[in-house]
């Protein structure tokens, strides 16, 4: 543990910017790494470049990387030996040196590359160092120049090659500014390279003893950045400013530098610490973004800027408007609520912690050494009055001036406080939310006070309000809604009403209903229905336009000075002062963060609660203009019988000619750095409708009939809008059999054919017409026996042989209605296979396939009874109905599956375990057969936590409220 701790504090001393000299706390740009185990080659990573259609390209020990669509891929064509230095050339081609390696990379039509190899032309100029090590690469209107240890080849425009000698001693790493490359040589200063030799650059002696990593056109000039700050060279003279980078470079020393889209700059240090400079020098940011040393920096379309180092490639969101606070500073663990009280930034977590604005602005949080720290605070609230704290004793106040809480409540485990309600109509009142009552504080002689509290009478609560003094609002997730109207002096309760369908707010049975505030309107939401408050009654409504919503019964909402905002887990939407509509905004760090809450603190910044952390925004800072991502097709493979794969054009515009009996091998992409992305498909002409969107990347068409085809593909980021439909237009061929003339020769010859038998056998017409019927009831008969197939097909899972998720779907409301006919017990049984992705990422799809066909089997083995069925619920996931089973039998049952299965599969080399969430009930026919299903997921996701390979027995009652239950526990 004080390694750990050094560890980190180290990391934050790096973490800390040096030179900014403000109190204003903002936290870091969102940062997405990948380490060493995530990438397709082992470190290191000494370049990145962006190439035209925006992917990147990455140098590594082990070659070139490309990362596309949001995906990692090893590029095959340019060896496997050590890349020391790759460059986007003007033309568009990706230029790659390094151990015995020297070419471009050119990107066919159909998304694959090819490798052009250039040590031919380096030889026609006399490179003679053996083994061939090209170690920079760097671009001039002139041509391409290769550094090796033989000297500086430049490539011409008009195919010649060009050597010249590099001064003894100069830096192999050459500095490329506009349109001239420069090297360092120590003792002497700079020389740019000339037509034919290397020029001394006047004025630069300065510069002989300073590490120079990066120069830039500057202001009519050249700025460089050098060991001690920055110089800038008029052209006459070389000149030291006097900028926040004297100091930050004394302690990080550069190493690489970009300048950004919006005329600032970007220096990466020796130790791994970025340093983001404005257009006027000033700094802006730094902290350690990547573990070792830092090789190279690049900035993508979308504004973020690509890290490249020692051990991992990172990717920073600085074109955002939000920072954010997180295990940088100090936080782990998930995150609950977060308040600004007596200066300082609190955050409840595991225990509660704070944090001061540092003299550079990025805080480091230190957990409270208060009692109960190692368990889950929900909720705080800064008041003028002291910090109010809910956690899973109860509710406590840090009174001003205290270094310890004083209890409001008995302290009692499980007696959680989950939320904290500011009253908008008295500052001097709050309302605390417990798990089954209503909690009102008041402040007495400046102290806060219990002033009342009542039972709330609901299940859960779901969406607290206060609309007038006096009066709060409350869903209930097991039904309509409850007003509690209570005294706003003495906080004593006064009517408790319940509104449900005489109020126009109808509920489905086991159906609850969410509250929505926004703009002063209260909106309730119920399976899928929406209603608003008028007066004393609900009224049908529509909700603001949120676009992208994607679960509406999940929306929260709060109105402050900086605008109106909306929520769920995976959404966030801000509506601006003066705005007329919601912006969906872009906040995540590459993956869904969960939000939990907004709030406008005391210090005057707006902060999202994460489950990992909490966002701030910046509403002045200026975004980078929107890019939008475009879906795409990184591969189409033609597939047909007894030929090999062909790969097609990507090209949408182009009309495809595909042979008759072709199939199609797909692969989505979209235009975007984000890594988790969703798709959806259709192809009109053979499916019109879209599908439903998923993270697969994969489609086969195994064999398209004859006709005119448009696939059409859809892709968004996570929790984002769609992208426009892209077209790929198809025109199969038919077969020679199915050609017009053919066809009406074929009838042509059947009429001839017809004819002459009536002429030469009238005296069979009788018998003839017997045979007819016989062949016509043979040919029922297969087109029966074909249906029944197809019937089959349509209710069996494709990969693994058992019946599927539509199979299982019609089957579990017949199993319900049987056992509550006959009143006896029905169990479900939903299982997953454990680190199955792990595994498929280690084996491969294929073996992940053969896998999974391997468990179905086992577990279709072990079914019996007539109306019981096992079925692919989907992916790794499976369902096993078992109508007549009651809870003993269901898990004397599971742990036989769980045995089977882990012996066959261990048998056969690659064992793999279940884990089992079981549900047992004796249905009653008005309810939900699905819910069952539910309860037993539940249990299977409670098994999971509890350390997978086991059967999990489902507490109906608590796995019903599970899914609310998850949020606070």
């Amino acid at each position: 543990m004080g390694f750990r701790h050094a560890l980190m504090a180290l990391l934050m001393w790096c973490v800390l910017p040096f030179a900014q000299a403000t109190t204003a706390m903002h936290g870091l740009p969102l940062l997405r790494q990948f380490s060493a185990n995530q990438l397709p080659a082992s470190p290191t990573y000494p370049g990145v470049v962006v190439d035209r259609a925006g992917n990147l390209y990455a140098a590594s020990g082990e070659g070139v990387m490309l990362y596309r669509s949001g995906v990692w891929e090893l590029l095959e064509v340019a060896g496997e030996a050590p890349v020391y230095s790759i460059m986007l050339a003007r033309d568009g081609s990706i230029h790659v040196a390094g151990a015995g390696v020297f070419g471009k990379l050119l990107l066919r039509a159909d998304g694959t590359h090819r490798f052009v190899d250039l040590l031919p032309r380096l030889a026609s100029a006399g490179l003679v160092q053996a083994p061939v090590e090209v170690f920079s690469l760097g671009e001039t209107a002139r041509g391409v120049h290769a550094v090796s240890a033989d000297g500086l080849f430049v490539l011409e425009k008009n195919g010649s090659t060009t050597r010249l000698q590099v001064p003894v001693g100069a830096r192999a790493r050459p500095l490329v500014a506009g349109d001239d490359i420069y090297f360092r040589v120590p003792g002497e200063g700079l020389y740019r390279v000339d037509k034919n030799a290397m020029v001394p650059v006047e004025g630069t002696q300065s510069l002989a003893k300073l590490r120079v990593p990066a120069a830039w056109p500057y202001r009519g000039g050249l700025l460089f950045a050098t060991a001690d700050g920055f110089h800038f060279s008029d052209g006459k003279r070389l000149r030291k400013l006097d900028t926040d980078a004297d100091a930050t470079f004394r302690l990080h020393e550069p190493y690489t530098g970009i300048a950004l889209a919006d005329g600032g700059f970007a220096v990466g240090s020796f130790d791994g610490t970025v340093m983001r400079f404005s257009p006027g020098l000033r700094l802006l940011d730094s902290f350690a973004a990547c573990a070792g040393e830092m090789y190279d920096l690049v900035e993508d379309r979308e504004g973020a800027v690509w890290v490249s180092g020692e051990s991992g490639i990172a990717r920073l969101r600085w074109s955002l408007p939000w920072t954010r606070f997180g295990r940088l500073h100090g936080l782990s663990g998930r995150v609950f609520d977060s308040t600004w009280y007596d200066g300082r930034l609190w955050v409840a977590s595991m225990g509660v912690w704070s944090a001061p604005p540092s003299a550079a602005g990025t805080p480091m949080f230190s957990q409270q050494q208060w009692p109960h720290r190692d368990l889950e605070t929900f909720a705080l609230e800064g008041t003028s009055a002291g910090l109010l704290i809910g956690d899973r004793y109860g509710l406590s106040v840090l009174d001003p001036g205290q270094t310890q809480p004083r209890p409001l409540l008995a302290a009692v485990l499980g007696d959680s406080v989950i939320k904290l309600l500011p009253s908008a109509f008295d500052s001097r009142r709050m309302f605390a939310l417990a798990k089954d009552r209503i909690i009102v504080l008041g402040q007495r002689d400046e102290r806060w006070q219990v002033a009342a509290q009542w039972k709330t009478n609901i299940k859960a609560v779901d969406g607290l309000y206060e609309l007038a003094a006096g009066e709060l609002w409350a869903g209930d997730a097991g039904g309509g809604a409850r007003r509690w109207r209570f005294n706003p002096d003495s906080g004593q309760l006064l009517t408790d009403q319940r509104y449900g369908a005489a109020q126009g707010l109808p509920v489905a049975a086991g159906q609850g209903t969410h509250l929505f505030r926004s703009d002063g309107v209260l909106y309730a939401i119920s399976a899928g229905q929406v209603q608003r408050l008028q007066g004393e009654q609900f009224v049908v409504a529509e909700l603001p336009l949120l676009t992208g919503l994607q679960a509406p019964a999940e929306l929260e909402g709060e109105d402050n000075a900086q605008g109106s905002f909306a929520w769920t887990a995976k959404q966030l939407w801000w509506r601006k002062p003066g705005a007329a509509t919601f912006g969906l905004q872009q906040v995540s760090d590459s993956r869904v963060p969960g939000f939990m809450g907004v709030a406008l603190h005391a210090d005057g910044q707006l902060r999202v609660v994460t489950r990992d952390g909490v966002l701030q925004l910046d509403p002045a800072a200026a975004e980078s203009a929107a890019t939008s991502s475009q879906a795409r097709l990184d591969r189409i493979e033609l597939q047909r019988p007894d030929h090999p794969p062909v790969l097609l054009p990507l090209s949408p515009q182009t009309l495809q000619h595909l042979p008759a009996g072709a199939g199609l091998a797909l692969r989505f992409g979209i235009r975007s750095m984000e890594p988790e992305v969703e798709f959806r498909y259709r192809m009109l002409g053979h499916h019109d409708d879209w599908s439903p969107w998923a993270a697969g990347r994969e489609l086969t068409y195994q064999r398209l009939p004859a006709g005119a085809y448009t696939f059409q593909l859809q892709a968004r980021v996570l929790g984002g809008l769609p992208t426009e439909a892209v077209g790929y237009q198809l025109q199969v061929a038919p077969f020679w059999y199915q050609r017009g003339w053919v066809l009406a020769a074929f009838a042509a010859a059947g009429v001839l054919f017809v004819l002459m038998v009536v002429r030469l056998r009238t005296r069979a017409v009788n018998a003839r017409n017997r045979l007819l019927e016989q062949k016509i009831g043979e040919r029922t008969a297969e087109l029966q026996s074909a249906n029944a197939r197809l019937s089959l097909l349509a209710i069996t899972d494709g990969l693994t042989g058992i019946a599927n998720r539509h199979a299982m779907e019609k089957a579990l409301p017949r199993a319900w209605q049987l056992c509550a006919k006959l009143q006896q017990p029905l169990a479900v049984m939903m299982i997953d296979v454990d680190h199955f992705k792990q595994f498929n990422d280690t084996h491969g799809h294929h073996t992940g396939d053969l896998q999974l066909r391997r468990v179905a089997q086992t577990l279709a083995a072990q079914v019996s009874g007539a109306d019981e069925l096992v079925a692919r619920y989907g992916g790794e996931e499976f369902v096993l109905i078992l109508p007549g089973c009651d809870q003993q039998a269901a898990l004397a049952r599971g742990e036989r599956l769980r045995s089977a299965v882990e012996q066959v599969t261990g048998a056969a080399g690659q064992r793999v375990t279940i884990s089992i969430g079981v549900a047992v009930c004796i249905p009653v026919l008005e309810e939900d057969p699905m819910a069952l299903v539910r309860c037993a997921d539940q249990a299977l996701y409670r098994g999971k936590r509890g350390g997978r390979n086991r059967v999990q027995i489902a507490v109906l009652a608590e796995e019903a409220d599970g899914a609310r239950s998850e949020k606070f526990d």
